[in-house]
C-alpha cells in the first residue's frame, strides 16, 4: 500500500478509498431532507440567505440558522447553481453531494501536503487516522446546513498552497463559509512559517521581521486582515451580526458548565491523533523548542475555548485539525526508535473507536452499511411525495 503514494494515480486512488471507507463508516444525514414533504419551510432560513446573502435572516437567535450572517460561501454557491430555483428537496441534496465529494480531494491533498516531509508509511496511517474521526464525517454527517466539510477543505487547501494568491482566496473561502475557520488560521500562519524554516522555531525573531511581508505566511495574516475589515463594513452597511449571549447559545459563561459535563468532547474531537500531538509535545520539550510548545498549545486552548462556549463541541473542535497536521509533521520529523510505532498506533485507536458527535451529549455516528432500515424508510418517504414533494409554492 506504501508503494502507491509514489505517484499521483496512485494517491487518487487511495483517496478514493478512503473515501468509499468513510461513505461505508458515515449514514449521509442530509438524505433526511429527502423525506421532508417541505424542505423550503423547514429550512426557510437557509433558503432566505440564498435569495439575498446580505439581508439579515428572521429567525430565533438560539438557531443554527440565527448565526449564519456572515457565512456566505456556500448560499452563494447555490445561487449560481440554482439560479433562484431552490425549492425541490433533490436539489438541494446535491450541495451535500458536493460538499461529501469534495472529500476525494481533501484526502488527495492532505496525502500530497504530507509527502513534503513524511514517508509513505507514516502518512498512511495518518489520513487512515483522518478517515475515521470527525474531520472526514463531517462531509456525510450533515443535516443543518452546516457545511463545515466545505470550510475543512479550504483551510487544507490554503495550508498545501505556496503560491500567495491560493492561499489568500482558498483562507477567505473558508472564512466566509464559517467564522470558525478565522481561529484556525493561527495554526495555518504557524504552519507555513513552520514550511519556511525548515520546521524549525527557534526564536521570537522568526515570527514576524521585515522579511516575513515577502513569504507566504505573511499571506495568512492578510487574509485575516482582510476578512475581519470586510466583515466589520457588512455588519455597519447591512446591519448583519452574529448573536452572543447564554440565549443564544454562543457565550463564554457557557464554559464552566460544559467543562463541568461534556469535558469528554475534547477527547472524542479527535480521538487516537491526540497521541500524536502529546508525542509531539513531548520531543518539543525535550528539544528545549519552547516557543513553539508555548504556540501550539496557545492555539489549541483557544480552539477549545471557542468551542466550549457553544453546543456543538465536536463540531467546533475540529476546526483544530491544523494543529495536529503540525504534530504529525513533527513526529514524524524528529522521531526517534520510540516513535517509529506511534502512527501505526493512532490509526489502530482512531479505526477502533466509534466516532462521536457532542452536542449536548455524545451520540455515535452510525454507519450507513448498517442502515438498511433508514435509507429504505427516505426512500419510500420521497417516493410516496412524487417528485421529490416539489409543488409550484415550494419555487422561488
Amino acid at each position: 500500500m506504501a508503494n502507491l503514494l509514489t505517484s499521483s494515480r496512485g494517491t487518487l486512488l487511495l483517496s478514493v478509498i478512503l473515501f468509499a471507507f468513510v461513505l461505508l463508516t458515515t449514514f449521509p444525514k442530509y438524505l433526511e431532507i429527502l423525506a421532508d414533504p417541505s424542505p423550503f419551510n423547514t429550512y426557510s432560513y437557509f433558503f432566505h440567505k440564498v435569495n439575498e446573502p446580505l439581508k439579515a435572516v428572521q429567525i430565533a437567535p438560539d438557531t443554527h440558522g440565527g448565526k449564519i450572517a456572515f457565512r456566505l460561501t456556500v448560499p452563494l454557491l447555490a445561487k449560481v447553481l440554482f439560479a433562484g430555483d431552490f425549492g425541490s428537496g433533490r436539489r438541494i441534496v446535491f450541495l451535500y453531494l458536493i460538499q461529501s465529494f469534495l472529500l476525494i480531494p481533501f484526502f488527495y491533498v492532505l496525502i500530497r501536503l504530507l509527502k513534503r516531509f513524511t514517508n509513505s508509511s507514516t502518512l498512511l496511517y495518518f489520513s487512515i487516522a483522518c478517515s475515521s474521526v470527525y474531520l472526514s464525517k463531517a462531509f456525510f454527517w450533515d443535516y443543518d446546513f452546516w457545511f463545515d466539510g466545505f470550510a475543512y477543505f479550504f483551510l487544507l487547501l490554503g495550508m498545501y498552497f505556496r503560491n500567495k494568491t491560493g492561499i489568500f482566496c482558498a483562507l477567505q473561502l473558508a472564512c466566509w463559509t464559517d467564522e470558525r475557520a478565522v481561529i484556525a488560521l493561527f495554526s495555518i500562519y504557524l504552519f507555513h512559517l513552520l514550511q519556511e524554516n525548515n520546521f524549525s522555531l527557534s526564536g521570537a525573531g522568526q515570527l514576524f521581521n521585515q522579511e516575513s511581508f515577502k513569504k507566504p505566511s505573511f499571506i495568512v495574516i492578510l487574509a485575516g486582515l482582510t476578512y475581519g475589515l470586510t466583515r466589520i463594513l457588512l455588519a455597519y452597511r447591512f446591519d448583519l451580526h452574529t448573536p452572543y449571549g447564554e440565549g443564544s447559545g454562543v457565550a463564554l459563561s457557557l464554559i464552566p458548565y460544559q467543562f463541568k459535563h461534556r469535558l469528554i468532547g475534547i477527547f472524542l474531537a479527535f480521538e487516537g491523533l491526540w497521541l500524536l500531538l502529546l508525542s509531539a509535545a513531548l520531543i518539543m520539550y525535550n528539544q528545549r523548542r519552547s516557543l513553539l510548545l508555548l504556540l501550539l498549545t496557545g492555539i489549541l486552548i483557544l480552539h477549545i475555548i471557542v468551542a466550549y462556549s457553544v453546543f456543538d463541541i465536536t463540531r467546533s473542535l475540529s476546526y483544530a485539525f491544523p494543529v495536529f497536521i503540525i504534530s504529525g509533521i513533527y513526529v514524524s520529523i524528529n522521531r526517534t526508535q520510540v516513535h517509529q510505532r506511534i502512527f501505526l498506533i493512532t490509526a489502530a485507536l482512531c479505526l477502533l473507536m466509534p466516532t462521536q458527535f457532542l452536542i449536548y451529549f455524545p451520540r455515535q455516528i452510525p454507519w450507513t452499511i448498517l442502515s438498511y432500515t433508514e435509507i429504505k424508510k427516505i426512500y419510500d418517504s420521497s417516493h410516496e411525495n412524487g417528485e421529490g414533494y416539489i409543488s409550484g409554492s415550494y419555487k422561488k
